[in-house]
């Protein structure tokens, strides 16, 4: 018990107590007998309404945007499937898979179409169980006829607006 409980258990029985007596005419004993269990009372209320207690203090700061993770696990993540080949095929190249279809809204890389959209080498490595990743550079120009098709299609014609 705390002594914010305890002083203020007491501090109801002695009211209850005085209230009793001077108040209500009640003989001692019943009067006791009456702020004994409203001090208990009282006191454990006290102590457990203590985690109720609000607590005021300022909000946190908000994070920036969800990309900025996103973008250090991915980086990460290739980064580990360089030096790791069966993190690439286990990892990165199923989402990349997915990525690619979703990205050109189709529900399957393997129809003939989309292989001569994204390129036989971009097909191989997403498709390919012997595919290594390639570095950086060379992944951003495999995937930029991907990502320019997207961008594109979501920007406005040169004359329109």
């Amino acid at each position: 018990m705390t002594t914010k409980s305890v002083a203020l258990g007491i501090a109801a029985g002695i009211v209850v107590f005085v209230a009793a007596v001077w108040r209500g005419g009640i003989p001692v004993f019943w009067a006791i007998a009456l702020a004994v269990p409203a001090g208990v009372v009282t006191g454990l209320g006290v102590l457990l309404a203590g985690p109720l207690e609000p607590v005021w203090s300022a909000l946190p700061d908000e994070i920036g945007s969800g990309t900025q993770p996103q973008a250090a696990t991915l980086a990460a993540r290739l980064a580990e499937a360089e030096h790791d080949r069966q993190r690439f095929h286990t990892r990165i190249q199923p989402r990349l898979r997915a990525t690619i279809a979703r990205t050109l809204e189709v529900s399957d890389v393997d129809s003939p179409g989309v292989r001569e959209r994204i390129g036989q080498e971009l097909y191989r490595l997403i498709t390919s169980p012997t595919a290594q990743l390639p570095p950086p550079a060379r992944l951003a120009e495999l995937l930029e006829p991907v990502i320019g098709d997207h961008e594109s299609a979501d920007a406005p014609a040169p004359g329109q607006r």
